[in-house]
């Protein structure tokens, strides 16, 4: 198994960039070690001119790739824009599970390949932290977005998660409990680009 599936912490970070023409992130253990790689790949360059130059990257439909640090696929996370849910697939295209964004709080239902709930995204007020809870209700792991200071919580995408995995995670929970960080950003955090 892949060690992103086994480690307990996992720090999930964007660059730091004005304004993003497409979606980056980096996953590290708990002792900083790079697990993975995350990035849209092959957006063509009309495509980025436009969200930089208009801006709301939230708006458009994304899909990034996450990769080993040899460069091999691990899954996919694809979000459709305006859609409030996001899929996490495996490279071949087979879907693993969605999160499904309720889109007047931040709640989101962690839903297995046929739809069934397995766990959900519980955010507070500010979307800043996020419990995870099994399909038990049970508090299993914690999502927590970091404040990266005024300027680069204004002006740029340089968001940072940290997720803490509390208890062992039968798939597809495990699964969506690692890319829990980068769907929440995807689905919310990635529309705050600047917009002339």
């Amino acid at each position: 198994m892949h060690t992103l599936f086994t480690a307990p912490v996992l720090q999930t970070e964007q660059p730091p960039r004005l304004p993003a023409a497409k979606s980056r992130y980096t996953v590290r253990d708990g002792q900083g070690t790079v697990l993975a790689e995350a990035a849209e790949e092959d957006v063509p360059i009309r495509k980025q001119i436009s969200r930089v130059v208009f801006g709301g990257i939230g708006v458009y439909p994304r899909t990034v790739q996450v990769r080993d640090p040899q460069g091999t696929p691990v899954l996919v996370i694809a979000n459709r824009g305006y859609d409030t849910d996001t899929s996490v697939l495996l490279p071949d295209g087979r879907l693993i599970g969605w999160f499904r964004q309720n889109r007047y709080a931040f709640r989101y239902s962690l839903l297995d390949a046929a739809g069934n709930a397995v766990g959900e995204l519980k955010g507070n007020r500010l979307g800043r932290r996020f419990q995870v809870l099994d399909g038990y209700g049970q508090h299993v792991a914690q999502v927590d977005k970091k404040w990266a200071g005024l300027g680069k919580e204004v002006l740029t995408t340089a968001d940072r998660y940290t997720t803490e995995v509390r208890a062992p995670l039968p798939e597809p929970l495990r699964t969506l409990v690692v890319t829990a960080a980068i769907a929440v950003d995807m689905m919310h955090y990635e529309e705050k680009d600047f917009t002339p």
